[in-house]
């Protein structure tokens, strides 16, 4: 059996609140291996990440296994919620993970991807200790990221096309560079979602 399913297997008999901790702690200790491998791609290093064999499937099932009867609705409701949304980023993110399209040679990625990383790395810093709360700074940044790379990626993808139809790049590497502004994109965006669900899910609120 998985060590995260045992420990939530054996929360699960300390009740309600103890066991949606446990699931907690569960998802975020898997979503840090992805994020970390996001944070490392858009640093321009390769992709060597392993999809957890189901553990976001052990993480739902035990979700599901926990009677409604011993929580507290108005306490705990919410994080049961946000915790399944969290999953469901995760899902996304791990998606975008087994699909990277390689290295565009030739292509300079524009700035917000250091400034992603960057973000990234904040964050997984911050969260090295699961009792610890990211502070406002640490969740913005990786939000204003997120925006900030969909909006490079607009203006870099008109260059590109500008660049191959004057013929000042080879078709290919402008092709390359294409698929790795909307890889990057839409998976800085499941991983704000992902950071963003995980702090609701973790109880301890902080402010915008």
């Amino acid at each position: 059996m998985d060590p995260r399913l045992e420990v939530m297997v054996e929360a699960a008999r300390a009740g309600g609140a103890v066991a949606l901790e446990a699931a907690w702690r569960a998802t975020l200790e898997v979503a840090r291996s992805a994020l970390d491998a996001v944070r490392g791609r858009l640093a321009g290093a390769p992709v060597r990440y392993v999809r957890p064999a189901e553990a976001t499937q052990q993480i739902e099932r035990f979700l599901g296994s926990i009677s409604l009867d011993t929580i507290d609705p108005g306490a705990m409701e919410p994080r049961l919620v946000r915790l399944c949304h969290a999953l469901d980023d995760l899902t996304a993110l791990q998606d975008d993970l087994a699909r990277v399209p390689p290295a565009a040679s030739g292509w300079q990625p524009p700035p917000a991807f250091d400034e992603g990383a960057a973000a990234l790395a904040g964050w997984l810093d911050a969260t090295h200790d699961p009792a610890a709360s990211p502070g406002p700074p640490i969740l913005k940044a990786v939000e204003d990221a997120s925006k900030q790379l969909s909006a490079a990626g607009e203006t870099d993808r008109e260059k590109l096309l500008q660049d191959v139809a004057l013929q000042r790049v080879p078709v290919a590497t402008a092709r390359a560079g294409l698929q790795m502004l909307v890889w990057a994109d839409t998976a800085l965006h499941h991983a704000w979602r992902l950071v963003d669900s995980l702090r609701i899910a973790s109880g301890k609120e902080q402010g915008s």
